[in-house]
């Protein structure tokens, strides 16, 4: 990017000065073709979206904890793991790629239950880790059940007696497995 600045011209002074960058990008975006325009707002409008329901969405506090989650995904079955997770959602580490907007259905394991919370999301943020995903919920049933299940989260004792931060780690049984 800073070849492009100083290919035209630009110095750190003028990189500094936001006009002058709003000016540079007006002046980059009007030289483009209509298409690309296109593209580009698309992709704006997109990532703003994504930024203003992330914010919104957090309101739920969330809990930092490894769960085996198995969703699916056109007739394929995946296993993945939460980062965390909270009433409203939760984030899945996976490698696979998706689009804002995709529909999955989850099997969230708790080890403290005798069989998976099943429950479908969106994709509601992407990154190169994973998916940030928002729940939809059936019922008020199913919403009540997701918030005890997650109220049920405890911190290990052995993180207690050691002082250390309780939302670095975390166990669904207090038993210390995480």
């Amino acid at each position: 990017m800073s070849k492009l600045w100083e290919g035209a011209g630009v110095s750190n002074n003028n990189r500094k000065d936001p006009f002058f960058t709003l000016g540079r990008l007006i002046s980059l975006i009007h030289e483009m073709p209509h298409e690309d325009r296109l593209s580009l707002l698309r992709k704006l409008e997109e990532e703003t979206l994504m930024r203003q329901t992330s914010l919104e969405e957090r309101r739920q506090e969330r809990q930092r904890c490894t769960l085996a989650v198995d969703y699916t995904e056109l007739d394929r079955i995946f296993t993945g793991y939460t980062r965390d997770i909270s009433a409203s959602g939760a984030f899945i580490l996976t490698q696979r790629s998706f689009q804002v907007g995709e529909e999955l259905y989850l099997q969230i394991n708790f080890p403290q239950e005798q069989y998976p919370f099943k429950i479908q999301a969106e994709v509601v943020r992407t990154a190169p880790e994973g998916v940030g995903l928002k729940f939809r919920f059936k019922s008020q049933v199913q919403q009540e059940i997701i918030t005890s299940l997650i109220r049920n989260i405890k911190e290990p004792d052995s993180i207690k007696r050691r002082g250390k931060s309780p939302s670095r780690t975390l166990s669904l049984n207090g038993s210390g497995d995480a």
